[in-house]
């Protein structure tokens, strides 16, 4: 947790504005909410290295006092003082101000010396020293850049919190960043509308397959007090960022003239806070989506045998949601607390049901839970369908995948498609034992990373249609699955139009959006 000085200066730090709002996060309590790491991002330093060390040197115009000064001033007020450069040739936004790359023990030794407690490491000119933003070179993709910086730091005699900035590109980034950072980048940056909140929530949803104590995925830093969303839109970005165990880095002013007090109130509310910071460290998952109507469900475990659910409305105005209990969550009844409100609910079981206003996230702390009988909760058939065993159509084709790809089947379907060459993935004698709205466990690959796209609409998702004996097809959007295009994701849905009996037939297609739906490897089947 901290603030950092990107979103709201971008790449025109000052020491002036650095000690300002370190002050200000010190007067406004904020420090002891644990926002602790103050971070000068691009912008900071000079455009030459020391002629007799080969140092980075602070811009002397800007930063007069230089990073040693600072950091006395940043540490003398009981925060911690976080530093910024990247593994290419040029810092970001700039053509000229040297970054890291083939200076990584130098620099860390740098870092150290100006007791600096933490690093972030930016991705901008990777391969080249005249192109920015490189999302497909080898080298671009790698992650030997920040591997190499991470062993640098590894060697200083200061701990330093590592956060690799990424954005998102390349494959497997969680199971190698993991491994030597702090927090990783999971997205492209953040924009100041709601359709990044979106774009972002849709690009974490695997990662908690990697994330533990000691590593999170970085959602990027917050928008909260820019003044570009609405309250309600602010709590649900704060509150699904917390959930998800990103970092919670602040970016507006430390200053009541310059930001909302309402903003404030929301970054300091303690409850959402100590979601984020529970000791478990476990992610939230999303167990459930209802894209039609716009909403979803996510949960997760938090200490003390609880566990947060999330009911994040999508929607532009009020949206009526239901959750079972023992069929979404397994469990019979809890102690409810609705995080926001800050109001005990009181014991619930059966169905929780709730009204939701328009861009509203939710949460509710569930304590004292009471596990399910097995009568009440759903289980598989036991029949898995693969994808591979359908009749295709269109453009699809059937893809072998390598050892531990694919799975379960270690196979796919994909090029579902519409247009000329649009594509159905059909399978029969799908057995239920009771007709009506079945949950489909459905596994598929998505890898649509969206990069370049982030700035026009990107929402890293692929829209998928399901019908059930030629029923209207409904569409679900499938997030990110995982670190590659042979990494599964499970996605539960509810679809109605299922018989008693063995003569189901179901059909997935992809929307008439124009755009592929994610390959499929398969589904099962609750009930």
């Amino acid at each position: 947790m901290g603030w950092n000085s990107y979103n709201y200066y971008s790449c025109s730090p000052s020491e002036s504005i650095m000690k300002s709002n370190a002050l200000g996060l010190v007067a406004l309590g904020m420090d002891k909410l644990g926002y602790k790491y103050v971070t000068t991002d691009c912008g900071w330093n000079a455009d030459y290295r020391d002629a007799s060390t080969g140092q980075l040197v602070w811009n002397p115009s800007a930063f007069p006092s230089g990073g040693k000064s600072l950091g006395d001033y940043i540490h003398g007020l009981g925060l911690k003082f976080g530093v910024y450069s990247g593994g290419g040739y040029y810092q970001c936004g700039s053509t000229n101000e040297p970054a890291s790359l083939n200076h990584e023990t130098l620099d860390a030794n740098s870092f150290a010396s100006w007791g600096a407690d933490s690093l972030k490491y930016d991705n901008c000119y990777s391969v080249s020293n005249t192109t920015m933003v490189d999302y497909t070179s080898p080298g671009a993709t790698s992650p030997t850049r920040y591997q190499t910086m991470a062993s640098a730091i590894a060697a200083v005699s200061r701990d330093m919190v590592f956060q690799i900035c990424q954005w998102g590109v390349g494959t497997d980034i969680g199971t190698w960043a993991s491994q030597i950072a702090d927090s990783w980048r999971i997205s492209n940056d953040i924009q100041d509308n709601w359709a990044s909140i979106w774009r972002i929530t849709n690009e974490v949803a695997p990662y908690y397959k990697h994330t533990t104590v000691g590593a999170y995925p970085d959602m990027d830093m917050l928008i909260v007090g820019l003044k570009v969303l609405s309250l309600e839109e602010e709590q649900f970005h704060f509150g699904m960022w917390a959930i998800n165990k990103s970092p919670l880095i602040a970016g507006c002013p430390m200053n009541t003239s310059l930001t909302p007090s309402e903003s404030l109130a929301i970054l300091a509310n303690t409850e959402v806070i100590a979601l984020n910071q529970d000791p478990l460290g476990e992610q939230a998952q999303l167990v459930r989506r209802y894209s039609e109507e716009q909403w979803d469900i996510w949960v997760g475990n938090l200490s003390g045998s609880r566990m947060v659910v999330g009911l994040a409305n999508w929607k532009n105005s009020a949206n009526s949601v239901s959750v079972d209990l023992a069929k979404v969550l397994g469990i019979s009844s809890a102690t409810a607390r609705d995080v926001w409100a800050a109001t005990g609910l009181g014991s619930i079981s059966g169905t929780y049901s709730a009204t939701l206003a328009g861009h509203q996230l939710k949460l509710v702390v569930l304590s004292n839970t009471v596990k399910a009988s097995s009568s009440a909760t759903l289980k598989s058939t036991g029949v898995y369908y693969a994808a591979t065993n359908a009749t295709l159509s269109g453009a699809a084709v059937k893809t072998a995948c390598g050892a531990g790809q694919c799975l379960p089947v270690g196979s796919k379907v994909s090029y579902i498609g519409q247009g000329a060459a649009a594509a159905a993935v059909t399978l029969g004698d799908v057995k239920t034992t009771t007709g009506g709205t079945k949950v489909l466990g459905v596994d598929f690959i998505n890898y649509d990373v969206a990069l370049a796209s982030a700035w026009s609409g990107g929402t890293n998702t692929r829209n998928m249609t399901i019908s059930v004996n030629g029923g209207t097809p409904k569409y679900w959007a499938f997030p990110i699955s995982g670190g590659d295009w042979f990494e599964t994701g499970r996605l539960q849905v509810e679809v109605a139009g299922f018989k008693a009996g063995s003569a189901n037939t179901v059909a997935f297609g992809a929307y008439t959006d124009g755009t592929y739906a994610p390959d499929l490897v398969g589904f099962e089947v609750f009930e």
